[in-house]
């Protein structure tokens, strides 16, 4: 039918106004009077970083202007807002980006990405946490605090948070997000202060954290019984009661893909396993070793070679003093025997 046909249409032109940057996709409006509000019906809206840039370069007053323009003359629902500031100095601006925000949160958005400056001090406005249509969440350099009044974000799937600054509140809250299924939490700081509560349907969960403050008692380490995939970085030891949580987690049966950093464990269920190795750290490379010693069922392994200097010249500077060496049970294997001409190398005479 003629309808149809006119929506395939209106579905490939969007498609191909989508791969637009939004100043190009707004460019179409003079083409003609069938294209003139096209483009302002666009379900997409990514304002990266080089946009952003552009515009602020013209006038400090571009940048805004320009972004409250699109907005105002948007049609339709935004299901998608990206906006990366993350290139300019922004902290007179913030006002403006809460208007934004509220803009986009009241139209629809089920897809929100938003990075800022490092040095910003914006903090998210509460009706980010309360968009009922929200399914993906992406956050940069942020101050992430809840409102007393927050219930829980019930639609959310993704949550992505890196560098954000989590505030303590007055009583201890929780985000409740019972239909998550992919958590990613990376360089943030304050984040004892984070206890998420979800289903068991988790399936992806990224930990990089360089902080002492991670608690691994935290409910997003435990309720993860469907979870398949784990990159797990923590940067200081596991205190001997949070070790449980830990093995339990490694343990979980549907866990395929496994990524981590400077932890001692044994699994017997992975299969897939990803490092990134700097071979001039002994330690490093004794670790991969006995990590795939203990992984009998290991099917796919990939390693990225960190190294950054020239691995036998990382060993030499040790042997500088060297005097007596003793190896007991000597089994002249290959590895052995280039071990002992290394040795002879390059001792002192």
């Amino acid at each position: 039918s003629v309808s149809i046909a006119g929506n395939r249409c209106q579905y490939r032109v969007n498609g191909i106004l989508e791969l637009l940057p939004v100043h190009d996709a707004t460019k179409t409006s003079i083409l003609s009077r069938q294209w003139r509000y096209i483009w302002a019906s666009l379900p997409y809206l990514v304002l990266n970083d080089f946009f952003c840039q552009k515009l602020r370069a013209k006038s400090k007053y571009a940048f805004k202007e320009t972004i409250d323009l699109i907005l105002l003359q948007h049609i339709g629902d935004i299901v998608k807002f990206d906006l990366d500031v993350s290139g300019l100095q922004l902290s007179s601006y913030n006002v403006d980006i809460d208007r934004w925000m509220l803009y986009v949160t009241r139209n629809g958005v089920k897809e929100l990405k938003l990075n800022m400056t490092e040095d910003n001090t914006y903090k998210l406005p509460s009706y980010i946490f309360n968009c009922p249509t929200l399914t993906h969440l992406k956050l940069f350099n942020c101050i992430f605090k809840l409102p007393n009044s927050f219930l829980g974000l019930q639609t959310l799937t993704i949550l992505e948070l890196e560098k954000i600054t989590f505030v303590p509140a007055i009583e201890f809250y929780a985000i409740y997000v019972p239909l998550l299924v992919k958590f990613s939490l990376v360089y943030c700081d304050g984040s004892q202060y984070l206890n998420i509560v979800f289903s068991s349907e988790l399936k992806s969960l990224i930990v990089d954290e360089n902080h002492y403050n991670l608690d691994l008692s935290n409910s997003f380490f435990k309720n993860c019984k469907k979870l398949t995939y784990l990159y797990l970085v923590i940067d200081h030891p596991i205190p001997a009661d949070k070790r449980l949580t830990l093995e339990n987690l490694l343990s979980t049966p549907t866990l395929e893909i496994l990524s981590l950093g400077k932890l001692e464990l044994e699994l017997n269920c992975l299969w897939h396993l990803k490092l990134g190795i700097s071979f001039n750290e002994l330690n490093q490379t004794s670790y991969t070793l006995e990590l795939i010693k203990s992984s009998p069922n290991l099917r796919k392994l990939e390693i990225w070679d960190n190294t950054t200097v020239d691995i036998a010249e990382a060993v030499m500077k040790y042997l500088d003093t060297l005097e007596v060496v003793t190896i007991y049970v000597f089994t002249r294997s290959k590895v052995v025997l280039s071990f002992v001409k290394l040795l002879f190398a390059h001792a002192p005479r």
